[in-house]
C-alpha cells in the first residue's frame, strides 16, 4: 500500500486571488477556472464588529490620501443602521442608528449588501452597479468608504 507521500497526484488547484498573474500565464493548461466563492456572512452586532477592526480602519486611514480625516459617517441599511465618528484619523466612537426619511446618512445599502463591502467582496461600485439602492452622498463619502472597506481576495479554510 502506498503512504499518502507516495499516492500518484491526479489534481492540482491554485488558491492566489481572483487577479493572480498566473492564471493569464495558465489559462489553457488549466483544466478548469472556477470563480471565487462568497461566503454569506451575518454580524448580528454590527457596530460591534467594526469596533474590534478599528486598528484595520485607522490604520487603512493612516496610510491613505484622507489621513487626518475627521467626521461622521452614517450608513443606512434602510431598517437600521451605523454611524462612526472619525476625529483627526481615530475611530471615536461607533453606534447602532436608525435612519430617518428626512435624514438618510450619507449611503446607503440594501439589506445584507453593506457586508459585502465590508469584508472586502465587492468595491463600492461594483455594488452600485448591480444594485441601485446602493448609494453614496457625495465623492468625499465615496472616498472614505473605499479607503475603509477595499476589495480584498481572501481564503478559508476549514480547520477540523
Amino acid at each position: 500500500m502506498l503512504s499518502k507521500e507516495e499516492k500518484p497526484r491526479t489534481a492540482y488547484a491554485f488558491w492566489l486571488g481572483l487577479e493572480h498573474p498566473a492564471y493569464e500565464v495558465l489559462r489553457e493548461a488549466l483544466p478548469r477556472v472556477r470563480q471565487p466563492y462568497a461566503w454569506y456572512i451575518r454580524v448580528p452586532d454590527l457596530p460591534a464588529f467594526l469596533m474590534h477592526i478599528k486598528p484595520v480602519l485607522e490604520r487603512r486611514l493612516a496610510e491613505s490620501i484622507a489621513v487626518g480625516y475627521s467626521g461622521k459617517l452614517e450608513v443606512s441599511l434602510y431598517r437600521s443602521g451605523v454611524r462612526m465618528a472619525w476625529e483627526k484619523g481615530t475611530l471615536a466612537g461607533i453606534e447602532s442608528w436608525q435612519p430617518k426619511p428626512r435624514d438618510e446618512g450619507q449611503a446607503g445599502f440594501p439589506n445584507l449588501t453593506f457586508l459585502r463591502l465590508v469584508f472586502g467582496h465587492a468595491t463600492l461600485d461594483e455594488l452600485k452597479s448591480v444594485l441601485v439602492d446602493c448609494w453614496y452622498r457625495n465623492d468625499e463619502i465615496r472616498l472614505l468608504l473605499n479607503i475603509l472597506f477595499p476589495k480584498k481576495p481572501s481564503s478559508f479554510f476549514g480547520v477540523s
